[in-house]
């Protein structure tokens, strides 16, 4: 009968164990997974910015290579337009991503 309590509590902490483990790599995983996210968004960004950014007045790429990638990234332009027409912010977006209350 003592056995059986044992083996009882012994399983739960078990499980317990199990559990809390399987918890904490799942958070640790999902939260590496938002993380590659923004920092997907970000580059995304810079990248308009590098190959539009001749449009605009800022000289950091050659208009040649503009034009032959212009045809590559019609989502990105969609994309772009979104943002700017709805006033996306990206600065407060990748600081919500961090955590916490600003």
């Amino acid at each position: 009968m003592k056995n059986n309590k044992i083996k009882n509590v012994l399983g739960g902490i078990k499980k317990l164990i199990k559990d809390a483990t399987i918890g904490f790599f799942q958070g640790i995983y999902e939260e590496g997974v938002e993380t590659l996210n923004a920092q997907y968004m970000e580059m995304e960004n810079l990248f308009l910015t590098l190959v539009f950014g001749g449009f605009v007045g800022m000289p950091l790429a050659p208009i040649g290579i503009s034009m032959e990638l212009m045809p590559l990234l019609k989502d990105e332009i969609k994309l772009l337009e979104e943002r700017h027409f709805l006033g996306y912010d990206v600065l407060a977006n990748y600081f919500s991503t961090l955590g916490g209350e600003w």
